[in-house]
């Protein structure tokens, strides 16, 4: 079964709609690990560093966060855990760390905070 949406010029498909959006977010993650490459080339020496699994990630990050930062610290390991695969181990690096500084900034607390409390609702 072809479920179809109209747009002004013409009919199409959810199907190419996703399909349409996949390719989209594909060629912007290979943009990012190209950019990513050239600001950081890849190193000659490499010292391996201790394996951990996703899981565990998450575990480290979410016990690190206040209870109520919880779900967003799921959600932003899970999306870096789903892109991660085509990039550079030093970019997903990156992007752990930049989880774990978001964890741990006050400042995020209270501006987290600030916004749930003006706009009467809560994340979880």
């Amino acid at each position: 079964m072809t479920i179809s949406v109209t747009n002004d010029n013409e009919v199409t498909s959810l199907a190419e709609a996703r399909l349409s959006l996949l390719v989209r977010k594909a060629l912007q993650i290979r943009q990012a690990v190209e950019t990513f490459g050239r600001d950081w080339p890849p190193l000659l020496n490499r010292q391996p560093m201790p394996v951990f699994a996703w899981p565990e990630l998450e575990r480290q990050l979410t016990s690190l966060a206040p209870d109520e930062l919880a779900p967003m610290v799921r959600d932003l390991v899970s999306a870096v855990r789903k892109e991660a695969q085509p990039k550079p181990p030093e970019m997903v690096l990156r992007e752990i760390l930049i989880i774990a500084a978001t964890v741990l900034d006050e400042a995020f607390h209270e501006k987290w905070h600030e916004n749930w409390a003006r706009e009467g609702t809560t994340m979880s």
